[in-house]
């Protein structure tokens, strides 16, 4: 249950992105900043990514990626914040690749 913080991070970072009636249509970066932000970042919370392990930190027979799920954005940089399952841990990585088509298929399978 420790993913409630990456959960409300992330909730408010898009909500800053997202236009409001109370500022007359404006996100709210734009109306403190004044420039309307870039969101042609977002993605799917909680979709699968896969982090590229770069050839220094893993052997020949080691997998060359990682699979993930993503979590939200990175404060400091322009990653994003990967959970890895298997480890119960939390990074940041800007090496990864996104997986949004399998939420969408497991939306529309029926339920057996």
């Amino acid at each position: 249950m420790f993913l409630w913080d990456e959960v409300a991070n992330t909730t408010v970072y898009v909500q800053n992105r997202c236009p409001h009636r109370v500022v007359k249509d404006k996100t709210l970066e734009e109306a403190f900043i004044g420039v309307k932000p870039e969101a042609g970042h977002l993605r799917i919370f909680g979709c699968p990514v896969y982090d590229h392990v770069p050839h220094e930190k893993r052997s020949k027979l080691d997998p060359s990626g990682v699979k993930g799920i993503f979590v939200g954005y990175s404060e400091n940089s322009k990653g994003v914040r990967v959970y890895i399952p298997g480890r119960r841990q939390i990074y940041v990585s800007r090496d990864v690749t996104f997986d949004e088509e399998a939420v969408f298929k497991k939306s529309h399978e029926s339920p057996a």
